[in-house]
């Protein structure tokens, strides 16, 4: 289960357990037209209720057609207990958008839809 989900330019994440995110957004108006290719961004995640060893990714989505326009390798997260919360930072480089529109990033766990937000590119 997700606690919050989030999109930014870049995260810090100390020891202790804080994070800054740094430049959060919901929407990109690219200067440069279409298509466009998205450098680098962050996708993070708080995360409650798994178990043991958990495989996640993310998909990316255009929300009018479902057509899949990125997806992530597949990786592991650990739940040392399920009342643990258990942070995720993913960083997602090199996405291209064909076309503007809103865009759907979807978050699995275990091959299982977590939940997702949302991207408007103008």
């Amino acid at each position: 289960m997700a606690k919050a989900i989030s999109l930014c330019d870049h995260h810090v994440g100390y020891r202790d357990g804080k994070v800054d995110l740094y430049g959060l957004f919901n929407a990109i108006r690219p200067q440069s037209g279409y298509p466009y290719t998205r450098g680098r961004f962050c996708l993070f995640a708080q995360l409650i209720n798994g178990l043991g060893p958990v495989p996640f990714f993310v998909d990316i989505r255009s929300a009018e057609t479902d057509e899949l326009v990125w997806t992530t390798e597949v990786r592991q997260l650990q739940f040392p207990d399920r009342t643990t919360v258990v942070q995720v930072a993913l960083s997602i480089e090199g996405c291209r958008f064909d076309r503007p529109g809103l865009y759907v990033l979807e978050l699995f766990c275990d091959n299982t839809w977590v939940c997702d937000t949302q991207v408007l590119l103008r």
